[in-house]
């Protein structure tokens, strides 16, 4: 199955097109919830299915990275800010450009400005957002008062500075205590880890502040899941179990990608698949030299046993998934982007909303100010 780029997007150069293989429609439907992730070089998509077929949506946004996500709301970093959108379901309904398509819509309500962070993993906390600062080596929080605030970092960091000394990328929290962490090396200088090889990656136990495993290959995405440890060793393409004592880990899962991004729910992993980037060290990874040519898209893998149940693979569009987070209870789900480049725009209020169509000249205005340079592309209004 194959398909062009979904409602509400304009052109970009190269249209998004899957295809799917195994149970991972039929997975989402029997869950009945929806996935969202990051995409590069610049979407927000959502992955649900009804009656048995496959939907997706897709919204420009430049470079977005690590996704904070619940049914209410969603959280998106980019290089160095965090937008916060709104589920508002009252406009769904009603979206002019597709009526009685959509059961959750997402809208811009919030825009935190942190800074040169790269943010990568992030949760909620309260109305404050919790992410890993990879720029300046630490777990921060993001609310308003502040750029950020440090909340910790690893005993070898010895200062704070925005040079991305570790490349400090995910963590796994539960409860409000932090947990475990990884990171691509174990330095203390300016870009560092780019300096080491693949095999320098690290997974930390943030409550003794002390590296657990060693000798993993750019390892990302640490989640607890019913009480066990799962790291993606993203330059071999792999899903590790790690034992929480000994640091020991067994390879569940091998796929034929850079693995970045996990989530989980009811016994399903769902894992991002990426393709090579070449910024990431001068040296392809191990599966790129193993393999040449890598896969994006998304696994659906069992839990318990490491199955995979089935794969989306994106044919054009997409070159990484950066992140993946699940949505419980969302069938088919959309969002606008900060410029609204829909077309529309909505409004809500506590008794009512509305959707009216945003004028010509204020659209022109806007693309001339923001279709080119910080959003890297052209865009045009939907008619």
């Amino acid at each position: 199955m194959t398909a062009a780029a979904a409602q509400g997007v304009t052109a970009p150069a190269q249209p998004i097109a899957w295809s799917v293989r195994g149970d991972f429609a039929a997975i989402l439907e029997r869950l009945r919830l929806s996935l969202v992730l990051s995409t590069r070089p610049n979407h927000v998509i959502f992955l649900g299915s009804i009656d048995g077929t496959l939907t997706v949506t897709a919204t420009l946004m430049t470079q977005p990275m690590g996704i904070a996500a619940e049914t209410g709301r969603i959280a998106v970093a980019g290089a160095r800010s965090i937008v916060i959108f709104a589920n508002v379901a009252r406009l769904a309904a009603h979206y002019p450009g597709k009526r009685d398509y959509y059961d959750a819509l997402f809208i811009p309500r919030t825009i935190r400005f942190t800074g040169e962070c790269q943010m990568h993993d992030m949760i909620f906390e309260g109305n404050a957002v919790i992410g890993a600062n990879t720029n300046f080596s630490c777990i921060c929080r993001v609310d308003d008062n502040f750029s950020f605030t440090p909340l910790w970092r690893p005993s070898f960091i010895s200062q704070l500075r925005a040079e991305d000394r570790c490349h400090l990328n995910g963590f796994a929290a539960f409860a409000g205590e932090l947990y475990y962490l990884t990171a691509l090396a174990a330095t203390d200088t300016p870009g560092g880890w780019r300096e080491t090889p693949h095999s320098a990656g690290i997974l930390i136990d943030a409550r003794r502040n002390t590296i657990l495993r060693s000798g993993l290959c750019m390892p990302h995405s640490p989640r607890l899941i019913n009480n066990q440890l799962y790291v993606l060793n993203g330059g071999e393409g792999e899903l590790l179990r790690v034992d929480r004592d000994s640091g020991h880990s067994d390879v569940m899962t091998r796929l034929p990608a850079f693995t970045h991004g996990l989530s989980a729910y009811d016994g399903v992993l769902f894992v991002g698949m990426s393709q090579d980037r070449t910024s990431r060290k001068q040296e392809a990874p191990p599966i790129v030299q193993r393999l040449g040519k890598l896969t994006a898209g998304i696994a659906a893998i069992a839990e318990r046993t490491g199955e995979v149940l089935g794969v989306l693979e994106f044919a054009s569009g997409v070159t990484e998934v950066y992140d993946v987070q699940v949505l419980p209870g969302v069938r088919r789900a959309g969002m606008q982007n900060l410029l609204a480049t829909d077309g529309f725009t909505g409004v809500e209020t506590p008794h009512s909303v509305f959707w009216t169509k945003r004028p010509d000249s204020d659209m022109q205005h806007m693309l001339d100010v923001f279709g080119t340079g910080q959003y890297g592309m052209k865009v045009t209004p939907v008619e």
